[in-house]
């Protein structure tokens, strides 16, 4: 090896460790700072609506398969009580299991693990912005209107749908 060649090995590497500084560097995020950030950028607030969420389509679930024992028809007073028991009694698991209490310090620790402290501390001067939060504020508006234009769309969709999937069927299952 040559002189010239290991001087080159040398300022690579240093160029390489001044280049990975900041990465290696980085305070990570405290969890007081990371709690801020959950506390405002709704993390609790999305948690306890998936909870809902969940709970409304184990009801959907529970009342579709009893719809379906019954050959479609409507459900008799001692299915309509076993809904109502079952249902707030899955939500009451689901609660306590993904609730707050259990999943905030997880949760912080996700954060930890992937934010810096300057990128919390970015992230916090964001969410506080007022400009930031009416626009986050449209966008949920936004969100919602477009699941419900999707919605509206559906029936239409699947009645499209539904010959090709027969089509398919029928030839598939041919001889």
């Amino acid at each position: 090896m040559n002189l010239k060649h290991i001087a080159r090995q040398a300022t690579l590497l240093a160029m390489l460790g001044v280049l990975t500084l900041p990465v290696a560097w980085a305070a990570r995020a405290s969890a007081a700072s990371v709690e801020k950030l959950v506390g405002i950028n709704g993390a609790q607030k999305a948690l306890e609506q998936a909870v809902g969420g969940i709970e409304a389509q184990v009801r959907s679930q529970v009342v579709m398969s009893l719809l379906q024992q019954n050959g479609g028809a409507p459900l008799n007073a001692q299915q309509q009580t076993a809904v109502n028991k079952v249902v707030p009694a899955v939500g009451a698991v689901l609660r306590r299991e993904m609730g707050w209490s259990n999943l905030k310090d997880p949760y912080v620790k996700l954060y930890q693990a992937q934010l810096n402290q300057d990128e919390v501390n970015r992230l916090i001067k964001l969410y506080e912005d007022p400009g930031y939060q009416t626009l986050m504020q449209k966008m949920q508006t936004v969100n919602l209107q477009s699941a419900q234009l999707i919605q509206q769309q559906l029936p239409v969709i699947l009645q499209k749908i539904q010959p090709v999937l027969e089509d398919t069927l029928k030839d598939a299952l041919k001889p």
